[in-house]
């Protein structure tokens, strides 16, 4: 992996001067990239991630959330710290979904429309080669033609860990692809998400840590000394709808415009500038050949809030050119009637393997055994594949209407025990512990879930805006279960925004939280009640002053959880939980604070403990220095990141499930992580260098980011991201 890293170093460096020349001297850069809206297939502009700000935060969960509760190591199972934070990473099969925090996932992929062939590179690596971390991502996207665009990402995780039998490796792919014109839309990626690692259960006893004859981390007994752990994922998604209405098109003034472009000029750092031929860097210009605009090319048409804009990359420090970059944007507003078609597929894969139980006694000691009591070669598995039908109909920007059909088909596959197998379950010879149990065909139809869903988003005299999603499942496992999301909001201006905003549901627990057996675990619990669970706050949100706040309260009725010997349970009774967030950018000069603020609190800690006060700060120094001789120009930040945990009982990690558990033998205290940081951008190139857990050496204080799991020691981490435009 070193060597792998030194050779992308050493290439990107010597094609580096020839790259610049040829991109440079090139006009009318034109890039942009969108999500594709699940409630109604619209199309919503969101920023790339190519910016200096927070750049340090390569780690994938320092990147994605404030803190979480994980193994220690990069890449290991994790369990965000704020409560409503993990809806984002459900996954739909509850042994995934531990590590979709790193994941490549249908609902978070980026589509992009580019005149140039767009390349990022990026790689990260921290600590001593016996216990290196490393990151290497490249991402790749081009257009074949103005309507057609193809690419694909992929992203290498690998850690060795610090202690005994933390070794992992990640490997996620995704290819995407988009074709757009006026009346007809098609967006698909393909991923494929893959880990392996070895488990050791923790330290033995936290009676090691500080003792002299244990300086060695590596020599600290662990619980586990021969599991392993695989989880897979491949998925595909394709989603396409004609449209029968007709397009009108607008054109807005450089003064809109700008606003819109102001976002992606920050955060691009590109120093390429748009000129006429015949050198009149003042003069107005359109981006967008009118020919082309006219037939469809480049652009299409949106629904609410849905504009796309050409951008020019250019560089925050050269401010000052923006004027003569872009002057006019074109806003396509669809109206009439359309039909669209959504295919889901998911196959989704846990294995857990040990190949020697009686070497590690002490920890299966208080555990059942149900199939073999020398070794363990635990298989679960779940594939899900699914249509959507809908009907739309868009009034501009004014009105979004969808009705949808939705049907799935659900397999699950799992480990038994040999008495308990039926005629139609099939016995894989080639693992003497490895028993695969297929769902009989006369069950064909219980797991077969059909839904129809609605979906209304409309905006009032351009400042009331109502946002709603309902479904409700008519038949199959999931039947009778139901969600609700909405949100009323008014737009006071274009960048400030007051919202009452909740979700609703109501389901029946998910298959295996119901039926599983393997090595160590067996449980059949058809008696469970539906889990109903409702949130509603009050939200103020502004891009202008990078402001945002929201005061949340809600209630579970029939909280569903592992209990302290890791087996499903349930309570019977209410559990209220209360959240209030806030973000902040400051900017006072060369000065930068990012500040995110989480209050939260559970009625019932013994069931769901949650950290009650939690804590991002990130203080840095910004500066731009010119070089006037060589007309070099050099971006760069210094600063400090502090995050913060109040103590509770975190959940622990159960090995043999690969899922969290409630725990009282482990108290997390006040979690503490001081970074000190330095980040630098020449022309593409960004860089980082940073030396994490300073506190540990001030305060000579061990930390843990789970229980039984400490945190890395202080260790210094590299790098660096290079964008290429041909």
């Amino acid at each position: 992996m070193k060597l792998k890293a030194i050779f992308l170093i050493v290439l990107l460096s010597n094609v580096a001067n020839s790259v610049y020349s040829q991109i440079d001297s090139l006009d009318n850069r034109i890039l942009y990239n969108w999500k594709l809206n699940p409630y109604d297939l619209s199309i919503e502009l969101v920023e790339m991630d190519t910016s200096l700000t927070s750049f340090q935060n390569f780690n994938p969960l320092l990147k994605n959330a404030i803190s979480s509760n994980y193994l220690g190591n990069l890449g290991t199972a994790a369990q965000s710290k704020i409560y409503y934070d993990r809806r984002k990473y459900e996954t739909g099969f509850i042994f995934s979904e531990p590590y979709s925090i790193y994941f490549h996932l249908p609902q978070d992929q980026l589509y992009f429309n580019t005149k140039r062939q767009f390349t990022l590179l990026n790689y990260s690596t921290g600590g001593p080669k016996e216990e290196s971390e490393q990151v290497l991502g490249v991402l790749h996207t081009q257009n074949v033609t103005p309507e057609f665009n193809f690419g694909f990402d992929y992203d290498l995780i690998s850690s060795i860990g610090r202690y005994q039998n933390q070794e992992l490796k990640q490997n996620l792919l995704t290819v995407f692809s988009s074709f757009r014109r006026k009346e007809y839309h098609l967006h698909t990626n393909f991923g494929l998400n893959k880990f392996k690692g070895q488990e050791n259960g923790g330290i033995d006893s936290l009676h090691y840590l500080g003792d002299n004859d244990y300086k060695d981390r590596m020599n600290i007994p662990v619980k586990l000394n021969d599991a392993r752990t695989q989880v897979a994922n491949v998925n595909f998604y394709l989603a396409h709808e004609y449209k029968f209405g007709r397009t009108r098109s607008e054109v807005k003034e450089r003064s809109e415009a700008e606003i819109q472009q102001k976002s992606m000029v920050k955060n691009l750092n590109q120093q390429i500038y748009s000129k006429d031929d015949k050198g009149e860097g003042g003069k107005k210009k359109q981006i967008y050949d009118s020919e082309k605009t006219d037939k469809g090319d480049h652009i299409s048409d949106s629904t609410i809030n849905d504009t796309i804009v050409s951008s020019v990359f250019e560089p925050e420090v050269n401010k000052e050119k923006t004027s003569n970059i872009l002057d006019t944007i074109r806003i396509f507003k669809p109206s009439g009637f359309s039909i669209s078609h959504e295919l889901t597929y998911n196959s989704d894969l846990r294995k857990f393997i040990d190949d020697n139980l009686e070497e590690t006694e002490d920890f299966y000691t208080y555990r059942d055994i149900y199939i073999d009591s020398a070794s363990t070669y635990d298989e679960v598995r779940q594939k899900q594949f699914g249509n959507k039908l809908a009907l739309n109909y868009k009034y501009s920007d004014k009105l979004s209407v969808r009705f949808a059909f939705y049907n799935e088909q659900m397999n699950y596959d799992y480990n038994v025990r040999p008495d308990t197998l039926s005629v139609d379950t099939v016995i894989n010879t080639s693992q003497d512990t490895s028993i695969n149990y297929t769902i009989n065909d006369s069950f064909e139809s219980k797991f077969s879930n059909s839904n129809v869903s609605f979906y209304l988003k409309a905006l009032l005299f351009n400042h009331i805006l109502f946002d709603g999603y309902a479904e409700y499942y008519i038949s199959g496992y999931k039947r009778k279960n139901s969600r609700l999301d909405f949100k009323f909001a008014y737009i006071l201006r274009k960048d400030l925004e007051v919202s009452f905003e909740g979700e609703y549901s109501n389901k029946r627990p998910d298959f295996f939280h119901e039926n599983y057996e393997s090595n160590n675990f067996k449980w059949s619990n058809e008696s469970l009640n539906r889990i109903e669970e409702w949130d509603a706050g009050f939200a103020i949100r502004s891009a202008k002053y990078k402001f945002n706040a929201k005061v949340q309260y809600g209630q579970i009725t029939n909280y569903l959880y592992l209990d302290t010997l890791a087996y499903v349970s349930q309570k019977n009774a209410h559990i209220n939980v209360m959240s209030a967030d806030v973000y902040k950018h400051f900017k006072l000069g060369p000065i930068n604070s990012i500040t995110r603020f989480v209050y939260q609190k559970s009625t019932n800690d013994s069931l769901l403990n949650l950290p009650e006060f939690n804590l991002y700060q990130s203080l840095y120094f910004e500066r731009l220095s010119v070089f006037p001789s060589t007309g070099g120009k050099l971006l760069w930040q210094v600063g400090v990141d502090f995050r913060y945990n109040s103590s509770y009982y975190a959940d622990g990690y159960m090995p043999p499930l690969g899922l969290f558990y409630r725990q009282f033998d482990h108290k997390i205290e006040d979690y503490q992580c001081l970074d000190l940081f330095i980040n630098v951008n020449i022309k593409r190139a960004r860089i980082y260098l940073k030396y994490s857990y300073l506190n540990s050496v001030i305060s000579e204080e061990y930390y843990f980011t789970g229980p039984y799991y400490p945190a890395p020691e202080p260790i210094f981490k590299f790098g660096l991201a290079w964008t290429f435009y041909d």
